[in-house]
């Protein structure tokens, strides 16, 4: 299950994939002014107590699953992102100015970590088995 991103960091693109263990999400700060770097989520290997993986199912977290890493809400300002379908085929998608992925900031004592907040899709409607939420956020 690989999944990445695209995003632009000090006038750079670059391309975050899951299974790299350097793997980074980037995160708007407060205010949207700024955006700052955060480690996405936790691979089997690695110490920590977040859980594994670097997705949050929504439902999970409306049912309080996550409480004990006291969850945050965050926007994710990436240009792209990827899934693989069922077949497993990689494929890319845009997102659109003033549309960010829904994160969640996870942490547990001095552990810190991101996860992308997912859907779950229906088998019969589409060809993935989860997808980003997608928030359309405009400043003040």
């Amino acid at each position: 299950m690989s999944w990445a991103v695209r995003f632009i960091h000090d006038g750079r693109e670059l391309v975050s994939r899951f299974p790299s263990g350097k793997a980074l999400l980037p995160v708007s700060t407060r205010c949207g002014a700024q955006m700052v770097l955060g480690r996405w989520g936790r691979r089997p290997g690695e110490t920590g107590v977040l859980p594994l993986g670097g997705w949050a199912h929504r439902t999970h977290l409306q049912a309080d699953v996550w409480a004990p890493y006291a969850p945050r809400s965050a926007l994710l300002p990436v240009v792209g992102f990827a899934e693989r379908d069922v077949t497993g085929r990689e494929r890319w998608f845009e997102v659109t100015r003033g549309t960010y992925i829904q994160g969640v900031v996870a942490r547990v004592d001095r552990e810190c970590r991101i996860y992308i907040v997912t859907l779950d899709c229906a088998p019969d409607e589409t060809e993935f088995e989860r997808w980003p939420r997608l928030v359309t956020w405009v400043p003040r």
